[in-house]
């Protein structure tokens, strides 16, 4: 926190620049017995920007074997995981069922505030079309 204070305080102020949040970070989590980074949806982040957050995420497990991380993203974060993790243990992608799908939309569906602006056909054609074209959208990594 203090880094960040010292950062408001000065002419015009900044952000706080990723060493700095990796070195919060690290020194937050160091005590934990056991501690999690989770990162969702890490394709969506700008791919130019994402070797830094690569490497950051490296810096951190080396600091603290005690953390463990649970990233999502399409398969090619996969291969961007295994390239700057090498060696970190990881499971098998986590691929929702089209039934998981389904039963996803059918309780959005029940929860529209909205009911009335969808007809039958329109609620259908969503719960059809949708889960045909959901392709492995999740990767986790423990």
């Amino acid at each position: 926190m203090e880094a960040f204070d010292r950062a408001k305080s000065e002419v015009g102020g900044r952000a706080l620049r990723l060493p700095e949040i990796c070195a919060m970070l690290i020194k937050s989590i160091s005590s934990l017995r056991r501690g999690f980074i989770c990162i969702d949806a890490l394709d969506e982040f700008p791919a130019k920007h994402r070797p830094d957050i690569w490497d950051s995420l490296q810096h951190i497990i080396q600091e603290c074997p005690n953390v463990r991380l649970f990233i999502t993203g399409r398969p090619h974060i996969r291969e961007e995981a295994n390239r700057y993790l090498p060696g970190y243990p990881h499971l098998p992608p986590v691929q929702p069922t089209k039934e998981d799908i389904k039963g996803y939309l059918a309780m959005r569906l029940k929860k529209d505030p909205d009911p009335h602006a969808m007809d039958t056909e329109l609620q259908a054609d969503i719960l059809r079309i949708i889960p045909d074209k959901v392709s492995e959208a999740y990767v986790k990594f423990v």
